[in-house]
């Protein structure tokens, strides 16, 4: 069984097909890859997030700790507090015992433990409705012992903890009673009790904060949901069991717009394919395929009629008016010379004589429609899509002025890459005519292609300007760059070309800085215009892994590069030919391997900016 042709048959059917197909697949695969990358940056973003959340629970509860040492220190190192324990004295009390004393020491009980168990005092507060809460200081006068203590890193002074009762947490610290000035035996120990309030504990982390004292767990929880992740962080010191856990809920924006982004980029992108294939396939049937028609059904014609006469029809100023202003010389000229042979044979007869011509003609058309196959390949290249977008951000007032410098070069390049592309169509067209007169005997010689100007004035400055906006944005280490050129500053050559040149040399001393491995690097630019020699120096200085003399003697070398997972680029053999033919010149110097490089631009100078005068 023979299954069907899928490819059309029509040359404007196949254009556009390919060009679906094409368009399909890229946009499949970038959005494959935007919807990976999104979701793993995204979620990392996410993570991140998450984790300085935990640490700042962690670090609140921490806090807590801290303040009720240092608290604790303060009456534990005190000749009140050490009278006190050895003889419990209650002027001591009538002083320091009561809810003031305690509301500034941000505490809700306080021990007084002898070391030789002779005695001991608790009194407990409540800071809220101001009573006495004296089954609390039993409790808590119970269970002291029992809970786990540990100084605080690098802080051996106290000893600090959390205790849990009746649904509440508290933080626990303890120290030796001594002196004032730190002299004597320690006659006991005083421990404050803090309770840790979860409205605190918000205010300081920004979100909502419970406490939970039940599915206790030593690592963190984290559970998630569709719009909210629900974080438990457990409560305990290095050692021991978590007494509570701190639970707050994360909305999880980062994901969301993420996901947003994804949905938008889809939809764009899936609408500007659509548009762009319709205008293809518009463009193709009425710059293309229709004066094509009209080629092949004139030459029909002529096949049949057996009568060479012009092609008729719009002047145009393209490649198809070129080949149309060719094909019509051309006939012109054979059938000049058709006359003048059938008058000086007209025994031979001048229907011989026209069968034979168009004989000729056909055997001199027949490679005609490689030619044009080919032409229509190069004529069928259309701008990319970002042209339009560039266009109409140039359009835009709102534009930042750095980005129009930057669009503009874009589109200047993509100037320079349509009349290449329109020289090769040229010359086509030439090879065409060509053939179309190979039957006479006198022919045209073909035309050289268009060249491009040399002698422009370029405003150095922009130039400079937009290759170090280019470096930018490449991805890679951060760079610190620093261009020093006088404004106004004009040399001679062509705007497009130097532009190339000085963005590639600018891209070469990114990668050189990629390639140390460093996350940040510099690159300084100096220009040095000498109006008496009429040559401006330009200077660029970069920090990056640099090169050996045997290293450096090849740079300029065609197709050679210190990077083996090089791909395409100018290369610093066509920068070296391109200033050349400009009137400059370019070398590559480096102290050693590690040392960093110096890119040297010898420039023809047209005009320069007076130099700003220094105050002082």
């Amino acid at each position: 069984m023979r299954l069907p042709r899928l490819r059309p048959t029509s040359l404007r059917a196949a254009l556009v097909f390919d060009l679906a197909v094409i368009g399909v697949s890229a946009a499949a695969l970038i959005i494959a890859v935007l919807s990976l990358m999104i979701q793993r940056s995204f979620g990392d973003l996410e993570a991140a997030d998450v984790a300085r959340n935990i640490d700042r629970a962690r670090a609140a509860l921490i806090a807590d700790l801290g303040a009720t040492e240092a608290h604790v220190l303060d009456w534990g190192i005190w000749d009140e507090t050490y009278a006190y324990l050895q003889a419990f004295d209650t002027r001591y009390e009538g002083r320091n015992i009561n809810l003031v004393s305690f509301a500034n020491a941000e505490i809700s009980c306080a021990a007084y433990l002898r070391d030789d168990g002779k005695g001991q005092r608790s009194f407990c507060f409540n800071t809220e409705s101001g009573a006495v809460d004296p089954g609390l200081a039993q409790i808590f006068e119970r269970d002291f012992r029992t809970i786990p203590l540990q100084p605080l890193p690098d802080r051996e002074e106290a000893q600090v903890g959390y205790w849990s009762q009746n649904g509440e947490l508290f933080a626990v610290a303890s120290t030796p009673v001594l002196r004032s000035d730190g002299s004597g035996t320690a006659e006991g120990k005083l421990v404050f009790l803090h309770r840790i309030d979860a409205r605190t504990l918000a205010e300081a982390l920004q979100v909502p904060v419970r406490l939970s004292f039940i599915a206790l767990s030593e690592t963190v929880q984290i559970t998630e949901a569709d719009k909210v992740l629900n974080i438990a962080v457990p409560v305990t010191m290095a050692s021991g069991a978590p007494v509570a856990m701190l639970q707050f809920d994360l909305p999880r924006q980062m994901l969301a717009a993420g996901e947003r982004l994804r949905d938008l980029t889809i939809v764009a992108m899936l609408g500007l394919l659509v548009a762009l294939i319709g205008l293809l396939g518009r463009r193709l049937s009425t710059h293309v395929l229709a004066p094509i028609r009209a080629f092949r059904d004139h030459v029909g014609q002529i096949r049949n009629e057996g009568e060479l006469v012009p092609l008729a029809g719009p002047s145009r100023a393209d490649e198809i008016g070129a080949l149309q202003w060719e094909f019509n010389a051309m006939a012109n000229e054979l059938e000049a010379l058709r006359l003048s042979h059938a008058a000086q044979s007209f025994a031979l007869g001048r229907e011989q004589n026209a069968s034979g011509l168009l004989h000729n003609l056909r055997n001199s058309l027949s490679p005609v429609r490689v030619i044009l196959s080919d032409l229509e390949r190069h004529l069928g290249a259309s701008p990319p899509p970002e042209s339009d977008r560039a266009r109409a951000e140039l359009a835009d007032p709102q534009t930042a002025a750095e980005r129009r410098l930057r669009l503009v070069a874009y589109l200047d390049a993509l100037e320079a890459d349509r009349k290449d592309r329109s020289a090769q169509a040229r010359g086509l067209v030439q090879e065409a005519g060509r053939c179309l007169s190979e039957a006479l005997e006198a022919m045209r010689a073909p035309r050289d292609p268009e060249k491009m100007n040399r002698d422009e004035a370029c405003d150095l400055a922009r130039l400079l300007a937009h290759a170090a906006t280019a470096a930018r944005f490449i991805d890679g280490p951060k760079l610190d760059l620093i261009l020093e050129c006088p404004p106004g500053l004009q040399v001679r050559g062509n705007r497009v070309l130097l532009a190339q040149v000085l963005e590639n040399l600018v891209v070469n001393a990114t990668e050189a800085i990629r390639a140390t491995g460093r996350a940040t690097g510099r690159i300084d630019i100096t220009v040095s215009p000498d109006e008496k020699t009429g040559r401006c120096l330009v200077l660029l200085r970069d920090d990056g892994d640099g090169f050996d003399e045997p290293t450096g003697a090849r740079l300029f070398e065609r197709g050679f590069s210190t990077r083996t997972n090089k791909r395409g680029g100018l290369g610093l053999h066509w920068c070296a030919n391109t200033l050349a033919a400009l009137g400059g010149s370019v070398t590559l110097t480096s102290p050693g391997p590690g040392r960093g490089a110096v890119a040297r631009l010898d420039l023809p100078l047209i005009a320069a900016a007076r130099p700003l005068r220094r105050a002082g």
